[in-house]
């Protein structure tokens, strides 16, 4: 009996750890471009990025566009 308790909340835990460090990756992921690199990011050229994009999620680099404004450019 000791054991099917143990075990039983042993995989309770597991699931919920898992579940929000599923959630605490999504939030990392920016909603656009230039929050991708702008914002709490203070990101700089060069730096890798990630913004949602409608197929999923777009991975890039940072880098100033035509306006000198820092956005995130897939690759």
């Amino acid at each position: 009996m000791m054991f099917k308790l143990s075990s039983i909340t042993m995989i309770a835990l597991t699931t919920m750890f898992l579940s929000v460090g599923q959630v605490n990756a999504a939030a990392l992921i920016a909603a656009n471009p230039v929050d991708a690199c702008n914002g709490s990011n203070n990101y700089d050229v060069g730096h890798s990025c990630a913004f949602k994009q409608s197929q999923g999620t777009a991975q890039g680099f940072c880098e100033n566009n035509a306006c000198g404004n820092l956005i995130c450019v897939p690759h």
